[in-house]
């Protein structure tokens, strides 16, 4: 075997290699897969896309997602809070509505699908509802122009892209698409250890089967797993394009776990009203234990029956070398994804559908060797935690809710020291903060424990459209609270008004003589822009307690 192959065994693990191997054998030089259209799930009324090769035309199932679809009274609160703050601020409501008010029942809602391909496609969308007139095929970066093909608008990939349509300006109601490369390595359904599992079985009745399966199978249809459907370690979890699971999906201490397919895995009938009583339960193992089972992906500590945060800083820890790939996470009840082990690799997974609070999208706190890239994150919590240990987190893709940050130093505490972090190449397509609260920025912590957090860089990071504020590094409390420190932005550019000022501030909430050894120190911006001005140290509140070598180059 040659060194370099070893090379990716050593850091990746054996399954992640195979599949980087297999990308690399030859294609067919065009093809188009679209997936089957689960009976039953909601399909788009506003949209209609047709992907076309070589004259033949294959209509793409547009899913369907809104507030309203589980948990309708705090829904509409979440909707309302949206649609508040856009009407009271003139730069907001310039932005998304042309200057003027709208009702709060105004529509909020994502539609989207994905297929694949090799080769050239064209893809033409439709509206269903009124003409096109105008379109935004973002990210800009992409470089991607769409004109008209009679009613419909029409452009052409010759690449694998995760891109938005905002239509007519309608940034309340995107299309996501999800154009992929085709499948490698699809595993076997006769292989020995492999269990299929088709539409209608009763999965609750499989529980021993599937404990010994080295592989399942899902085909293409609707799903009903549960709460906390079990894998096990050595597993493999594959979801054929055009499965739809309903229902969460739960490792505890399970290593060599692969979860991929261009299926869907989606919270669709769990109730977001009972996960939120959780939260308020006194007894707070069960708090603990019960809620993260709805996490649509857990892959958890032992630990965690008895804290929220684990950190399984080494192997042996956790669920190690973890893989989740290709697949779709719809319509959360809480995180996309809350796992913990060394390493993990995140890969091409899209996130969709977050609507209400906490529904944070990738969870690893206190790791190591973590490894996101190439991913869709549609959260209305914080998207990504940047904390882990020499995590790397690249050629991404954001379509932020109105709460929570992109980038999420920490929250609450942490008490070990976290370093390390390589964040590159991300386009932040849109930020739907409208309202104030405290993680509503794009890089943030809300650090209140001990433990530093150091050596983190973010390079070529584009952000679209209006910003409610760029970066707020915090400390907050006091007595033996963990730094901030060595960290570097470079080359961040915001297209859009930013609405108020970054901050950084060492403990905030300290009272009078009280003290705090919490520091935040060395903080570089190099090339951050705003608009194409460079940023000024105008633009920064910093506090005058502990904070120092504050650079603007």
């Amino acid at each position: 075997m040659k060194k370099s192959v070893c090379n990716l065994l050593l850091y990746f693990g054996v399954l992640p290699v195979i599949l980087i191997l297999a990308n690399a054998l030859p294609l067919p030089a065009q093809s188009i897969s679209t997936y089957p259209g689960p009976r039953g799930v909601s399909s788009s009324d506003r949209y209609t896309v047709m992907v076309r090769q070589d004259k033949n035309e294959h209509p793409s199932f547009v899913y369907y997602s809104t507030p309203l679809d589980n948990d309708a009274e705090n829904a509409a609160a979440i909707r309302n809070e949206v649609i508040n703050g856009i009407n009271r601020n003139s730069q907001l409501r310039d932005f998304y509505f042309g200057g003027q008010t709208k009702p709060l029942e105004t529509e909020q809602s994502v539609s989207w699908t994905c297929f694949s391909f090799s080769g050239s496609v064209d893809v033409l969308v439709n509206h269903t509802k009124e003409p096109i007139k105008d379109v935004k095929v973002l990210p800009s970066s992409a470089g991607i122009t769409a004109s008209k093909e009679g009613s419909a608008i029409k452009f052409t990939l010759d690449e694998p892209k995760k891109l938005a349509l905002v239509i007519n300006g309608d940034y309340l109601n995107p299309l996501f698409l999800f154009a992929d490369a085709p499948e490698v390595g699809i595993p076997d359904k006769l292989a020995p250890g492999t269990v299929v599992i088709r539409e209608g079985d009763d999965v609750s009745a499989m529980h021993d089967k599937l404990k010994k399966a080295q592989t399942v199978y899902f085909e293409p249809g609707v799903h009903q797993i549960g709460v906390a459907f079990e894998v096990f370690s050595n597993q493999t979890f594959y979801l054929e394009g055009g499965a739809y699971l309903i229902g969460t999906i739960h490792g505890m201490m399970a290593s060599n776990v692969t979860i991929r397919g261009r299926g869907v895995l989606s919270g669709d009938s769990i109730s977001r009203q009972y996960v939120r009583e959780l939260k308020q339960v006194d007894d707070y193992r069960i708090r603990v234990d019960k809620r993260m089972r709805y996490h649509a992906i857990n892959m958890l500590s032992d630990e965690n029956t008895k804290s929220w945060n684990t950190f399984a800083d080494y192997a042996g820890k956790g669920c190690d070398n973890l893989l989740i790939e290709g697949i779709t996470i719809a319509n959360p009840r809480q995180f996309f994804i809350r796992a913990h082990g060394v390493p993990m690799n995140i890969h091409n997974v899209k996130m969709v559908g977050a609507w209400p609070y906490n529904t944070d999208g990738f969870s690893g706190i206190g790791q190591a060797y973590t490894t996101v890239y190439d991913c869709f994150f549609h959260c209305n919590d914080d998207a990504i935690y940047i904390s882990p240990n020499y995590c790397h987190i690249h050629h991404c893709l954001f379509w932020q809710g109105n709460n929570g940050c992109v980038f999420q130093f920490s929250w609450g505490s942490a008490p070990t020291h976290h370093k390390g972090g390589y964040i590159h190449d991300c386009d932040i397509l849109h930020v739907g903060h409208v309202s104030e609260a405290n993680n509503r920025m794009i890089i943030g912590s809300r650090k209140s424990g001990a433990g530093d957090i150091s050596d983190i860089h973010f390079k070529n990071i584009r952000i679209e459209g209006p910003v409610w504020s760029l970066f707020r590094l915090e400390t907050n409390g006091e007595g033996n609270l963990g730094s901030l420190y060595n960290i570097t932005m470079e080359n961040i550019s915001v297209t859009g008004p930013v609405i108020h000022k970054s901050t950084v501030i060492s403990s905030r909430g300290r009272n009078e003589g009280n003290k705090s050894d919490s520091w935040i120190r060395n903080i570089t911006l190099k090339n951050v822009t705003i608009n194409g001005k460079p940023m000024t140290m105008e633009d920064i509140i910093i506090g005058d307690f502990q904070v120092e070598n504050i650079v603007i180059k």
